[in-house]
This record gives structure tokens, C-alpha cells and sequence, in this order.
């Protein structure tokens, strides 16, 4: 008779430990950048600005701690409040050299009111995940469409097998493989938004966020 090892859900305080760890390594590694970049920028206005973006960043990362600290505790996480998207697309364009990254929307999209913790959460693995798994540029754009907003991340990889199933994953995988983009889709469906990946014309991979009016 041959024993089969049956796929578990991992153990709600692991999870939880490795979705923080997992959540704020992007975080701490920008604020790095930004702080180590502020010691040799001499123009006193693009360090002002670079304060604010790692200010942004510091709140961001404690955030991400007292939502792990309430969930822990058996609490519900404090509502971050409603910003525009045109904030959380500052601070996720700092997460990746400016020769990579192109970020557009549309003025109604920019306008458009989220969660602020976690839309930025959302495309910070998107963008991190692009940034990783390719090496020409990557493309985020916003629209509404429907009543809903649409943000886009373009890159050019091939939405394979891999990256279908890990979208499609009902639990959280084992390891850290694929961790963010169940990460994604669980923040996504929280807000009563759907995460998809498509191709991308001519070529390349499209992940497509859908969300409704967040509403604290």
C-alpha cells in the first residue's frame, strides 16, 4: 500500500509570521534606498521629497506590524482610511529604479479613493514580482472601467503555468514561493476586488487588478 502525503494549510501563527516577514521586506529595503540616497542629494527640495516618501514608508511598515499585532490578538485590523490612488503610485514608484518603471492613470483613477495600506501592499509584490522575474521595463497604469478601478502591471514575462496556479491557489502555499501573489489576491478579495493574469500585447504578461470605491 503506498502512502500519499497530503498538501496541508500551513498553521494559522506561521502564516502570519511569514506574511509579515514576507510584507515588509519591500518596505525596509526601499526606506534603505531612500535614506542611504538623502546622505548625497544635494538639491534641499528632492530631499525634502525623498523624506516624505520614506516617512510614507516607515507608517507603511508599522502598519503592516499592528495589522499582524490585531490579527495575532484575535482583533480586526484599524481601518487605514480612504487616500487616492494618485498617493499609493508615488510611493510604489519609489520601489523601483525610474528606468524600469512607467506609471500612468487616468484623472478620474487617480482620483479614485482606496485603502491605502493595502493597495500599496498589492503593488509593491506586483511590481517587486516583475521587477524579479523580468528584465526590460515594467508598465503600471489605472483606469476606471465599469464603476470599478483597474490598475495594471505590465512586464515583459509570459503568464506560464506557474503564475495561473498561484493565483488560482485557494490556501498558502508551503513556501515562499508564490506566497505574494496569494498575498495579492487575498488583500484583493478582501476589498471585493479579482486579480487575473493575461497576455500582454504583442508580447509579455498583464496582471489586472479590479477594484470597487473602497469605502472605510
Amino acid at each position: 500500500m503506498r502512502l500519499i502525503r497530503r498538501a496541508h494549510e500551513p498553521a494559522p501563527a506561521l502564516l502570519l509570521l511569514r506574511s509579515v516577514c514576507h510584507e515588509l521586506r519591500p518596505p525596509i529595503a526601499t526606506l534603505s534606498s531612500l535614506v542611504r540616497a538623502m546622505e548625497t542629494q544635494p538639491c534641499p527640495e528632492r530631499r525634502a521629497e525623498m523624506a516624505r516618501l520614506a516617512t510614507d514608508y516607515a507608517a507603511h511598515a508599522l502598519g503592516v506590524l499592528e495589522e499582524a499585532s490585531a490579527a495575532a490578538a484575535g482583533r480586526a485590523g484599524g481601518s487605514a482610511g480612504d487616500v487616492p490612488l494618485r498617493h499609493v503610485l508615488t510611493a510604489v514608484a519609489a520601489t523601483v529604479p525610474a528606468d524600469r518603471l512607467s506609471v500612468a492613470a487616468t484623472p478620474a483613477a487617480a482620483r479614485w479613493p482606496v485603502h491605502r495600506r493595502h493597495t500599496q501592499q498589492i503593488l509593491i509584490n506586483l511590481v517587486g514580482n516583475a521587477a524579479r522575474h523580468s528584465s526590460g521595463a515594467i508598465c503600471v497604469s489605472a483606469r476606471i472601467r465599469a464603476g470599478r478601478l483597474l490598475i495594471t502591471v505590465a512586464d515583459e514575462g509570459s503568464p506560464n503555468p506557474r503564475l495561473r496556479r498561484a493565483l488560482r491557489r485557494p490556501t498558502a502555499p508551503e513556501s515562499d514561493d508564490g506566497l505574494g501573489l496569494w498575498l495579492v489576491r487575498s488583500l484583493a478579495a478582501g476589498q471585493g476586488g479579482r486579480v487575473r493574469a493575461r497576455r500582454g500585447r504583442p508580447s509579455g504578461v498583464v496582471l489586472e487588478v479590479a477594484l470597487p470605491r473602497y469605502r472605510p
